[in-house]
C-alpha cells in the first residue's frame, strides 16, 4: 500500500526526477526528528577531531582546487558506530517503499551515510554537473536535512525533468533548483538527471544519505556530463 504523501512523492519523481517532502509527512510522526536530531549531534560529537582538521585544511590558505574532492565532508556514520537512530531511519519501510514504486522493482539500500558537511570560508572550485549512465536500472538517492537551508542553498542542485533525456547530452534545460527547507525536509532524485553536489555556505550542515539500487551490487558513481553540456546547463543556474 502507498500511503498518499508517498504516492505524491513518486508521481513527482515521475514528472520531473526530483521530489521534496518531510519525515513528518512521511512516517506521520512528528517526534521521529528529534531523536534523529539526538543522534546526529552525538556524532558530530564524536567525530569532533575529524571535523577539526577539515576545518583547518579549508582555512589554510591553500588553493582549493588543490583540495580533495570531499575536503568539506565528514562522515559521521562508519564501522565504529553501532545502530543508531540515523542509520535507521535511512532504512525506514517508507523510503524503501518510495524506492521500490518508483523503480517498478525491490531494492536494496546501498551505502547509507551521514554527513558534517563544513561551511567553506572562501570560494570553492565549481561543482561539475553530472548525471548516472543512462543504461542502467533505476536507481533512486534520498537526501534528509538535519539543519535549514534557504531554497536555492540545498547540498543538491538539480535540473527538473532532464531524467527522462535518453539522448545524454543537448537537452535544453528545465527548471534549476536546490531545494532547501527546515530541519526533517526530504528529498528524493533521480540521479540519472542533471545534478550536482552544493557546498555548505555561511553555516555547516548536517545530512543523511541513502541510495536505492536495482542491483544486487552497490551501484557506481554517477560519472562527469559531457563537457558541451555545461554550457547549456549553466543557463538553468549553475
Amino acid at each position: 500500500m502507498v500511503l498518499p504523501e508517498a504516492g505524491r512523492v513518486v508521481s513527482g519523481l515521475r514528472r520531473d526526477g526530483i521530489a521534496v517532502t518531510s519525515l513528518a509527512a512521511l512516517t506521520g510522526d512528528a517526534g521521529v526528528l528529534d531523536d534523529v536530531l539526538d543522534c546526529a549531534r552525538a556524532l558530530v560529537a564524536h567525530r569532533e577531531q575529524d571535523t577539526r582538521a577539515h576545518r583547518l585544511l579549508l582555512t589554510s590558505g591553500q588553493d582549493p582546487w588543490d583540495h580533495p574532492a570531499d575536503a568539506d565532508r565528514v562522515a559521521l556514520l562508519g564501522d565504529d558506530v553501532p545502530a543508531t537512530s540515523c542509520r535507521r531511519l535511512l532504512l525506514h519501510p517508507v523510503l524503501d517503499g518510495i524506492a521500490e514504486a518508483y523503480c517498478r522493482r525491490a531494492v536494496r539500500s546501498v551505502e547509507p551515510a551521514g554527513w558534517l558537511e563544513v561551511a567553506a570560508t572562501g570560494p570553492l572550485p565549481p561543482r561539475r554537473w553530472q548525471r548516472a549512465p543512462r543504461r542502467r536500472r533505476p536507481v533512486l538517492e534520498v537526501w534528509i536535512h538535519l539543519t535549514a537551508a534557504q531554497d536555492g542553498d540545498g547540498p543538491l542542485h538539480y535540473v527538473r525533468g532532464t531524467h527522462l533525456d535518453r539522448r545524454g547530452e543537448g537537452a535544453a534545460p528545465g527548471t534549476f533548483e536546490a531545494p532547501g527547507g527546515p530541519a526533517g525536509t526530504v528529498v528524493f532524485a533521480d540521479p540519472r538527471g542533471m545534478h550536482r553536489r552544493s557546498p555548505a555556505v555561511g553555516r555547516d550542515r548536517l545530512l543523511l544519505h541513502a541510495t536505492f539500487s536495482t542491483r544486487r551490487r552497490a551501484a557506481r558513481p554517477a560519472h562527469s556530463a559531457p563537457r558541451a553540456t555545461h554550457h547549456a546547463f549553466a543557463l538553468a543556474g549553475a
